[in-house]
């Protein structure tokens, strides 16, 4: 494993570019469960589920609620095409 060593993520809706940065890790929530991605990951393309996309290094990361879309993975990048994305901070009851 190359800790440390960044993955490019960004999360896209049909409004607005949401995030573009570099992290250790990331975490999506495919359809069919939770898929933890690292640096140097086999390229893969994915359906989204509703939940939280996880990104940062391990203890410290930060969270996205994302509401279904996919998900590419290829060449330490992530690109996840979403309907809906907001940070923890803006969800109210």
């Amino acid at each position: 494993m190359a800790a440390g060593l960044p993955i490019h993520l960004v999360v896209i809706t049909p409004e607005r570019q949401v995030l573009d940065e570099r992290t250790e890790a990331v975490v999506i929530p495919a359809h069919d469960g939770e898929l933890g991605i690292l640096r140097d990951r086999a390229a893969l393309m994915c359906e989204l589920g509703i939940g939280q996309l996880r990104y940062g290094p391990p203890g410290q990361a930060k969270r996205l609620f994302v509401d279904g879309g996919f998900a590419q993975i290829i060449d330490n990048s992530v690109t996840v095409l979403t309907n809906r994305a907001l940070a923890a901070e803006e969800i109210t009851a």
